[in-house]
């Protein structure tokens, strides 16, 4: 398990994180100025539901996205900086994927052994050296028997312990996992996640996974993070000097300190029954505020086109609904 050392520089460091994208004649705000670190050897889950921003989070992590504006690195790389083939470089080197998706992970014409050797024939390491690894992470994930199969041929378990070993081929030191047991079975859920976690230890990386799997989360991650709206929640898995809250009889429950803080100010309290859990809100909804709240993330000079593009119209849109 990764130290706790409050102390040490983080390994991955967000800074006011916002990405919006165009979709025909809108601006979709997918984050929200999101502040978050995670140390070296660490394991984190992000749960939330679908649409909250949780593969926007991995996409820029892994450099297969941009930030729209704030500050992003992972180790000494500045993901904010790096272009070209520098941000393919860091993709191929530093982070591995693992998809819910298997189209995303492997390639269904080339061989088990062929699929885990690509990335590293993508970078030039020579026939020799990379069948040896490839054998090797296939031993790692118990699945070397199966080297000459196709993924076709394979049970959905199967399937993504080959998608780690590609994910590992590079040695990477981040590994981003989106919803890597969404398809599989409880079982077969389990056995990947206990595979993960061993493979964690083994090669010293560093782990973030999204899920909507709380129990899987819970139990293998060393934080569990909410992520709802493009905005990131607190993290209470840590708030052991607090005895863990239960409902009474009467259906009352005492919150803890961190929450009732959040709260105590508002007149009334919104409860929302939802898949991931039961959502307490404040009545006053800050929802309608995101174009001033994106005003304080952004740099008040030198927008782009698109940033002004978005502030542009959204203002535009509240004179119109003020003049209704």
């Amino acid at each position: 398990m990764a130290s706790q050392n409050g102390s040490a520089k983080p390994y991955i460091n967000c800074k006011s994180v916002v990405k919006a994208y165009s979709v025909s004649d809108h601006e979709i705000v997918a984050l929200r100025g999101i502040d978050f670190t995670m140390q070296r050897g660490e394991m984190v889950a992000i749960v939330g539901p679908s649409g909250a921003g949780k593969s926007s989070l991995l996409n820029l992590l892994g450099g297969l996205d941009t930030p729209t504006a704030g500050q992003l690195t992972v180790g000494e790389t500045n993901l904010i900086d790096l272009k070209g083939r520098a941000l393919a470089d860091y993709r191929l080197h530093q982070v591995g994927f693992v998809w819910q998706q298997v189209g995303r992970n492997l390639l269904y014409h080339r061989t088990v052994l062929h699929n885990v050797t690509l990335p590293m024939m993508m970078v030039g390491i020579g026939v020799f050296q990379r069948r040896k690894r490839a054998k090797e992470l296939l031993e790692a994930v118990d699945i070397a028997d199966q080297a000459h199969k196709r993924p076709s041929q394979l049970s959905g378990g199967q399937q993504q312990r080959v998608a780690i070993a590609v994910a590992l081929a590079n040695n990477p030191d981040l590994l981003l996992a989106d919803e890597p047991t969404g398809a599989l079975d409880r079982n077969s859920a389990e056995q990947v996640m206990e595979l993960i976690t061993n493979l964690r230890e083994q090669y010293g990386l560093t782990i973030l996974m999204v899920t909507h799997d709380m129990d899987m989360a819970a139990r293998f991650a060393d934080r569990t993070l909410t992520l709802r709206d493009g905005a990131l929640g607190q993290d209470l898995t840590e708030s052991a000097t607090e005895t863990p809250p239960k409902l009474d009889k009467e259906g009352r429950i005492q919150l803890p300190v961190a929450v009732r803080s959040q709260l105590e100010d508002a007149a009334r309290v919104a409860v929302e029954i939802r898949p991931e859990g039961i959502l307490l809100r404040p009545e006053q909804d800050l929802a309608d505020d995101t174009d001033a709240i994106l005003q304080d993330i952004l740099p008040r000079n030198g927008h782009s086109k698109k940033q002004k593009r978005w502030f542009r119209r959204n203002g535009q849109e509240k004179q119109q609904e003020a003049r209704q």
